[in-house]
């Protein structure tokens, strides 16, 4: 049994709990856009890696594409956003990166193409937190983020599986730091010895 799947499965089934409970207080408020498309992605994701010998990274890729589906249906009864033009453009350019994949049929295009639309998803989640970063759970992406990392442990070879969790490691922290910006740079700040 491999453990680093496990703790993987583990957090990736909490971590969504967590998110749940801060949407329904009314504190988290996921993009739509965001979460259409990384649905779009991590479908891609789960195509591109499902005849890889890898079964963890096959497992890795279904735990995050049962996971994407459930935070879609929540973002659309809980979310924000959708109708802006970074909303459309990002949503065209990811639909784009997705349909790239069914007519390659490469695996190593479809995680890349998967992870170019996901980053691209991302991009007005990445620009709500900038501006308002209470409207994010920074429990679930901190979870997310070592979920995420225990998918790399679980692959630990260089293969194309393995580009999905790096990726979502770092997509998940750089949410976690924009959460928390305005704090680190405070403790930044203050850390800074006086200027003479």
């Amino acid at each position: 049994m491999n453990y680093w799947i496990l703790g993987t499965l583990v957090l990736s089934l909490i971590s969504p709990i967590f998110y749940t409970r801060s949407m329904l207080a009314g504190k988290a408020k996921p993009h739509r856009v965001t979460r259409l498309i990384v649905w779009l992605a991590a479908a891609a994701g789960l195509l591109g890696v499902i005849h890889s010998t890898n079964r963890s990274g096959i497992i890795f890729a279904a735990i995050f594409l049962g996971r994407a589906s459930y935070l879609l249906i929540m973002s659309w009864i809980y979310g924000v956003g959708g109708s802006t033009r970074l909303d459309k453009t990002c949503l065209t350019i990811g639909a784009l990166a997705v349909i790239l994949y069914f007519l390659t049929g490469s695996g190593l295009l479809a995680v890349t193409f998967g992870i170019a639309a996901d980053l691209i998803g991302y991009i007005p989640t990445f620009v709500k937190t900038w501006h308002k970063p209470q409207s994010e759970d920074p429990l679930f992406f901190s979870l997310e983020t070592l979920a995420a990392l225990f998918g790399v442990f679980a692959i630990w070879e260089i293969r194309v599986d393995i580009l999905f969790p790096i990726y979502f490691t770092l997509g998940a922290t750089t949410i976690v730091v924009l959460i928390y910006r305005r704090r680190l740079t405070s403790l930044f700040l203050k850390s800074r010895p006086a200027d003479f």
